[in-house]
């Protein structure tokens, strides 16, 4: 059951990728970060009293729940919100596949360094790997490569979970600097949180952090982008969007990955969810209109190699 745990977890995070990808394109990476963060929130009491675990954040000292709230704003407000930003930027296919090798590349790497985890040579292995895969998907083909998109007539908004064909913008700068902040902003979140989480359950953790993640944006949103934060609710079919983006990405997602480490075990989850890149694949093609290139294919899978002899 842990193994289906596991697929079930990168499923659902592809699959949640695929709405804030379409999302992204209508609504503030901030604002939609801090609503998808806040639906997520509403579920996550009603878990921790049928979990039992709710006696550990009484019992923690007051550092520990300060450090679990600062992890959940570092990795859920910050790194969140530039994963929005660089979907919206560089396309599903670019993004999502980056992300998660640099995350959990650097989670393990720096595991191994700061947290006295196991060391194994397929770190180095799995990090040449990672870099080649990196380098296929944001690293475009020469210009005569290229096919441009066709021109598609769009008068009317896109449905929350289709949009028109269109091509990724070149990563730049700009675009290299959102992938590598979101890699280490959710690897240093995820760090912090091993060393300071002491005996509070994961239940109980993720109660904490999906709250300080959602107030953290929703603040922010309040005081500088009130207009882009009122836009959504005009919108039940948006909104609604938001909110099951928040259920199954934040809640049901996260759940299902607690319940895989524990049944089957951390290496083992990490390698099956590492396939997310591949779920997502075909989803953002269904569904973004996205086009699957032979170098993103390529990268993709080599990144995934990659996952798998670093947690192995």
């Amino acid at each position: 059951m842990g193994e289906i745990a596991a697929l079930l977890a990168a499923l659902t995070w592809s699959a949640t990728s695929v709405a804030l990808t379409s999302l992204a394109a209508r609504t503030s990476p901030v604002v939609l970060s801090g609503l998808r963060l806040g639906f997520g929130a509403l579920a996550m009491p009603p878990i921790l009293l049928a979990s039992g675990q709710q006696h550990t954040i009484a019992e923690a000292p007051v550092a520990t729940l300060a450090q679990v709230i600062a992890s959940g704003a570092l990795g859920y407000g910050l790194g969140d919100t530039l994963y929005i930003a660089a979907l919206d930027r560089l396309g599903m296919q670019r993004a999502f596949p980056v992300s998660m090798a640099l995350y959990i590349a650097l989670t393990v790497v720096f595991g191994v360094i700061l947290l006295g985890e196991p060391f194994s040579w397929g770190l180095p292995a799995g990090a040449v790997l990672i870099g080649a895969g990196i380098s296929l998907i944001v690293i475009p083909a020469s210009p005569a490569a290229r096919i441009p998109p066709p021109a598609v007539a769009s008068p009317q908004p896109a449905p929350v979970l289709v949009q028109a064909p269109r091509a990724a913008a070149p990563p730049g700068i700009a675009g290299y600097a959102l992938l590598a902040g979101v890699g280490i902003t959710w690897a240093a979140a995820t760090l912090w949180l091993a060393a300071a989480s002491g005996d509070l359950g994961a239940i109980a953790a993720g109660t904490i952090r999906t709250p300080a993640g959602a107030v953290a944006l929703l603040g922010f949103a309040l005081a500088f982008q009130r207009p882009q934060l009122a836009a959504p609710f005009r919108s039940r079919r948006h909104l609604a969007a938001i909110a099951l983006a928040g259920l199954v990405g934040t809640t049901i997602g996260s759940l299902l990955y607690v319940y895989a480490v524990v049944t089957a075990g951390a290496a083992r989850t990490a390698i099956l969810s590492s396939t997310s890149p591949l779920l997502a694949l075909p989803l953002s093609i269904a569904f973004l209109g996205e086009r699957l290139t032979p170098r993103i294919l390529a990268g993709t899978l080599l990144c995934v190699a990659g996952i798998v002899l670093v947690v192995t």
